[in-house]
């Protein structure tokens, strides 16, 4: 009996940390852009949370110019929102339209508000090059 209550006890513990640390992979294109963007570049990324923080990882490739800035937004889809955090890539290519992000350099700590918009599926990661400086391709965090 005092193993399986063990068991149950380690079960929950761990089963629920696993849990709230699911990984979702998000598609970003110029499709999603309001308006959209008619555009060959592309990106993935992983996002996760680890209790508040929230961990960015991916890559994008094709961008009709040369990388601008990538920023994760609040907004539902099709809308425009504000910027809340500043995305930082890495490994670009020669032209500096290709490029990645780690998560080791784009992980932000969530407050309370931010962690609701991330529960509703109101944050999305937004990739602007120098032609597309408002955006050229972004993709919806699914809720979390």
């Amino acid at each position: 009996m005092r193993k399986l209550w063990i068991s149950v006890v380690l079960f929950l513990f761990f089963g629920f940390s696993a849990f709230g640390q699911s990984k979702y992979e998000i598609t970003l294109s110029g499709l999603e852009k309001t308006p959209q963007v008619r555009t060959p570049a592309t990106g993935i990324v992983e996002v996760w949370i680890e209790s508040d923080t929230l961990y960015v990882s991916g890559k994008f490739s094709d961008l009709r110019d040369y990388y601008w800035a990538g920023h994760i937004h609040y907004g539902k889809r099709g809308e425009e929102g504000n910027r809340l955090f500043r995305l930082k890539a890495t490994e670009f290519s020669e032209d500096k339209r290709s490029g990645s992000f780690d998560p080791d350099e784009n992980k932000f700590h969530l407050r309370q508000a931010q962690l609701e918009a991330l529960r509703n599926g109101r944050l999305y990661i937004n990739i602007a090059s120098y032609r597309h400086q408002q955006g050229e391709i972004r993709g919806q965090i699914p809720p979390m």
